[in-house]
């Protein structure tokens, strides 16, 4: 079920995820804002490190129909090809995107009219076979839209040990705030309006003697009702500036996404086959994620080698 239009976003952080976990847990996570239908996109924006807080915050001023993941990524196994071609991998930060077509333009105007963004196109190549690296997996290199700060060199092609969905790094996630503007909520802000109006009416007919304390009553009720109309009037429009956590996993959903970013995690931690098979981690979503019905083994195999 879509929401009923754009607005601001909500925004919070989720730790070692990918983008592929968090699309199969929105229908959960977000259940009204969530649609399947709706066509989305994953892009890279390539911005300078300092830039780094404004673009996790970005949200917070962007109106947006549906849920928008960022996730950030530093290049470590690529690091040394990056450099080889040129590049100073620590120039900039790397953010893929996923996010809605039809709310990829508002996303990005600002950036591109304002902040000296421009949308090239970036090849996501498979890091090289002779690059050292403590995981890889195979996939076949595509081109992809990227928003690039103009400060940096153009990159033309970025090689990754796996596919930019598998990648598990921190997310901040953009969720539309849709109270304000729901049609329920415009109703009760008006009921208020018109009950003021009718006590005023009746309190002008009592007799002189009671005139002086009913007006005195009248006006601390209307100063009142004043304060906390401003307060209702703020509400919508103050968007909230502190990013906040997210629960990290949901009970039986994205279990194989979840085995994917344990096993994925602990290879980059140096861990060799046998020490993640007597991992409690490991073995605690590995008997979940076989309850489930995934082929834990064939899956251990695909990402271990």
């Amino acid at each position: 079920m879509p929401c009923l239009g754009e607005a601001l976003g909500n925004v919070s952080v989720l730790t070692n995820v990918t983008l592929k976990q968090l699309k199969e847990e929105a229908p959960v996570r977000w259940p009204t804002l969530w649609d399947d239908t709706v066509e989305r996109t994953t892009c890279l924006i390539l911005l300078p490190r300092k830039s780094r807080p404004e673009m996790e915050q970005h949200g917070f001023f962007v109106e947006h129909k549906y849920p928008v993941f960022g996730l950030f990524y530093r290049p470590r196994d690529e690091a040394n090809t990056l450099r080889s071609r040129g590049i100073d991998p620590l120039s900039a930060s790397y953010q893929f995107l996923n996010i809605a077509v039809s709310d990829l333009e508002l996303w990005v105007k600002e950036l591109v009219s304002n902040q000296d963004y421009e949308l090239v196109s970036t090849i996501i190549e498979p890091l090289p076979s002779n690059a050292i690296s403590s995981i890889r997996l195979a996939f076949e290199s595509f081109e992809m839209s990227t928003y690039a700060h103009n400060s940096l060199d153009y990159f033309g092609s970025l090689p990754l040990v796996m596919p930019p969905s598998s990648l598990v790094s921190k997310a901040f996630l953009s969720i539309p705030d849709i109270v304000p503007i729901s049609l329920e909520n415009n109703i009760q802000e008006e009921t208020p309006t018109i009950e003021e109006e009718t006590p005023t009416i009746e309190e002008e007919t009592p007799t002189i003697e009671e005139e002086t304390p009913t007006i005195t009553d009248i006006k601390e009720i209307v100063e009142e009702k004043e304060v906390l109309d401003s307060k209702v009037e703020e509400k919508p429009t103050t968007a909230p500036r502190a990013i906040v956590e997210e629960q990290k996993s949901l009970p039986g959903v994205g279990v194989e996404a979840e085995f994917r970013m344990i096993v994925q995690k602990l290879l980059g931690e140096g861990y060799d086959s046998n020490a993640i098979m007597e991992n409690i981690e490991f073995q605690d979503i590995s008997d979940r994620a076989t309850a489930a019905g995934v082929n834990t083994w064939e899956l251990f195999l695909k990402l271990a080698t």
